[in-house]
């Protein structure tokens, strides 16, 4: 049985991924020296709302390579925006926490986001990003 809604089956996830690539792409472009990536700003994010975790659920989460991720968590120590510590319980897991450095970056890189996003989304008013906002947080609430 077809539970599709008629006539916009299969287009929701295409246009998704194409604004997030393209929001990602300005972000990323807006950057000035100093200034996080995407990425980091993924990883710095995770870490900020579910609090310190271990390399590999980070890993999991974004299903990346070990090494990828290493590379991306090795560039956010050196800035000093997380640090790892081996976990007390498993010595061979390191555990990712997010610095106060960190967090000073992540609310400026929050707001460059924010202007990406008015360019991005002018043609919406401010009633139309509230809904998006709450359906895409519904959505993803339900995963």
């Amino acid at each position: 049985m077809n539970t599709s809604i008629t006539g916009y089956a299969g287009h929701t996830l295409p246009l998704a991924s194409h604004l997030a690539r393209a929001g990602w792409r300005a972000l990323d472009q807006s950057a000035q020296p100093g200034d996080v990536t995407h990425r980091q700003l993924l990883v710095l994010t995770l870490v900020r709302d579910r609090g310190p975790m271990a390399q590999q659920d980070i890993r999991d989460v974004f299903g990346l390579d070990s090494s990828n991720l290493v590379g991306l968590l090795n560039e956010l120590e050196e800035r000093g925006l997380t640090v790892r510590r081996r976990d007390p319980n498993d010595r061979r897991r390191h555990i990712v926490e997010l610095t106060p450095d960190g967090s000073v970056v992540l609310d400026a890189t929050y707001a460059r986001l924010a202007a990406v996003e008015d360019d991005l989304l002018h043609a919406l008013g401010a009633e139309e990003r509230q809904v998006l906002l709450q359906l895409l947080q519904r959505v993803m609430a339900s995963r």
